[in-house]
């Protein structure tokens, strides 16, 4: 039962210790993986139960179920008015700097047809790839000299844009408007760097707090989506919702992982994000497949709320 007892305990004091994760960086990684914790505190739990470990077993198993309650607050929709009028269909996509499907990325978003599109970690390779594809987009690629690598925006023509810089400290996202009537809708795409220090982690959020700034002071028919490299139990994406005002898009259409696309599946975590304004309704939202990228695509289907 030892077996048992040592994992049960490492994965309760991760599982806890991810509800701190405003108080220290690693912390905070740990919140990402509560679907894990889910499934292996309450099989562990139950184990320990039924060897006669009762209290401890019962407590990894309450873990257990409190970290599944989390995660099933995905599968529950938000109230609110229902969707009117036409939609419209946002995608997201880390294509990675390295990864050599570009034509196949391509030929993916013209077979989709979305009408935004953001793809982080582009390159001048993916510059020469998006020129060859025939894309009926206005193309907009945030150029800043040093860069190894940024963002490009795939947007209908007429739209505007408007970089807020890609430097490791900036809040590296970029702006598009889509004329839509006398009210635009204002989309953010952004990409804050992946908190694997407590350096990083603090730049990190940071950009998330940017970005509740701007949305927020943005107002009606606001879109913020990208890989932000946190998932919805994160102590920093849950300030990034609260500070915003935003909605989540998973609500309702539940746990979503897309990363690690190329590692083990038991692994992946769900960190690829679309939020939007309350005038906003998500009437759909999807991965794309494995397009040679470590992330997954993110599409997500909007339309104006009654």
């Amino acid at each position: 039962m030892i077996l048992v007892l040592l994992p049960a305990l490492l994965l309760s004091g991760a599982a806890l210790g991810g509800f701190l994760g405003s108080r220290w960086w690693v912390f905070d990684l740990l919140a990402n993986f509560r679907p894990q914790y889910a499934v292996t505190c309450t099989l562990l739990g139950l184990i320990l139960v039924a060897g006669r470990w009762r209290k401890t077993g019962g407590a990894v198993l309450a873990l257990g179920l409190l970290n599944a309650g989390l995660v099933g607050l995905l599968w529950i929709p938000p109230s609110g008015p229902d969707a009117t009028g036409e939609t419209f269909t946002v995608m997201s996509f880390n294509v990675r700097a390295s990864n050599e499907a570009r034509a196949g990325v391509f030929d993916y978003i013209l077979r989709t047809d979305p009408d935004v599109v953001f793809l982080h970690e582009t390159t001048r390779l993916w510059e020469e790839a998006a020129d060859a594809a025939g894309l009926d987009y206005e193309v907009y690629t945030v150029g800043q000299p040093g860069l190894i690598f940024s963002t490009m925006v795939l947007a209908p023509a007429g739209s505007t844009f408007e970089s807020f810089g890609f430097a490791t400290a900036e809040p590296r996202a970029v702006e598009v408007r889509l004329q839509d009537g006398p009210s635009p809708v204002r989309v953010l795409g952004i990409h804050p760097i992946s908190p694997i220090t407590s350096e990083r982690a603090a730049i990190r959020d940071a950009q998330l707090d940017w970005a509740a700034e701007w949305a927020a002071s943005v107002g009606d028919r606001v879109v913020v989506t990208g890989d932000l490299n946190a998932s919805p139990w994160s102590h920093a994406f849950g300030r990034l919702v609260d500070d915003s005002g935003l909605l989540d898009s998973s609500r309702g259409f539940g746990l979503q992982p897309s990363f690690p696309m190329d590692g083990n599946p038991l692994i992946r975590v769900h960190i690829d994000h679309l939020l939007h304004s309350d005038d906003l309704v998500t009437v759909d939202r999807r991965l794309g497949p494995r397009l040679g990228s470590d992330h997954a695509p993110l599409i997500v289907e909007l339309a104006l709320a009654g």
